[in-house]
């Protein structure tokens, strides 16, 4: 009976943290389904970037952590791809809305003439030469709008949440590829890193696509981790 009554605790003991979990963030897997994409696109606009404090109270600027969690493993060959998990974590002192959703199509209006506002959020995986501080970037996107529920996730200060996506290492230029034909394997620093930012679509006036207008959301950002990566050149198989 004792036995049984230790047993139960022990049970109800980790209900309970999985419920503290739950509570404290989420888990978002961009890794699963197709996401969902728009029907009318811009032909024109920005992206935005990384932006800093700027001028003001610089208490009144979010703060996070992003750590990286895990890779699926520590071995890669161009154009194989890059299974990684990132923390995102409130340490500063004011809440933070971050975007929640992979489908950006589930924000559009139905009224094609119609502008609007949402937000989105770029994941980043960044793969640093230690010797030349040459980097390769692997980036996945999510987005959220206050006007649809459920796509906007409130981290309150101490919270975190999980973000898994999957991304295919590439390069684009003749310094990558003479690099990693002269070292093999080539010994890379994987660090993560998250950028938000505030998008308006614009329609047209004729009728056609419209513009699409960027305003970064300025963040203060730790990066605390480093993992080592080794990287081969593209298989032949």
């Amino acid at each position: 009976m004792a036995r049984m009554r230790i047993v139960l605790l022990a049970a109800g003991v980790a209900l309970a943290a999985l419920a503290v979990l739950a509570q404290e963030g989420g888990y978002l897997d961009l890794t699963d389904p197709l996401p969902r994409q728009r029907i009318h696109s811009p032909t024109g606009g920005g992206t935005g970037g990384f932006c800093g404090s700027g001028g003001g109270d610089p208490t009144a600027i979010p703060e996070t952590t992003v750590t990286l969690v895990s890779l699926d493993k520590r071995e890669y060959s161009i154009g194989e791809e890059v299974t990684f998990e990132v923390k995102v974590e409130n340490t500063g002192r004011h809440s933070i809305e971050i975007p929640w959703s992979p489908h950006l199509g589930d924000l559009e209006p139905s009224d094609p003439t119609r502008p609007y506002t949402y937000r989105t959020a770029l994941l980043i995986l960044t793969l640093t030469d230690p010797d030349s501080r040459q980097i390769l970037t692997l980036g996945d996107s999510f987005y959220g709008s206050t006007e649809v529920p459920g796509t906007i996730r409130e981290l309150r200060p101490s919270q975190s949440v999980l973000i898994r996506t999957r991304k295919s290492i590439e390069i684009y230029d003749d310094w990558w590829g003479k690099r990693i034909m002269e070292v093999q394997p080539l010994l890379l620093k994987a660090s993560p890193n998250l950028m938000l930012n505030e998008m308006t679509y614009s329609p047209s006036e004729k009728g056609d696509l419209g513009s699409e207008s960027a305003r970064c959301t300025p963040m203060n950002t730790k990066r605390p981790n480093q993992l080592d990566v080794f990287l081969w050149p593209r298989s032949s198989k």
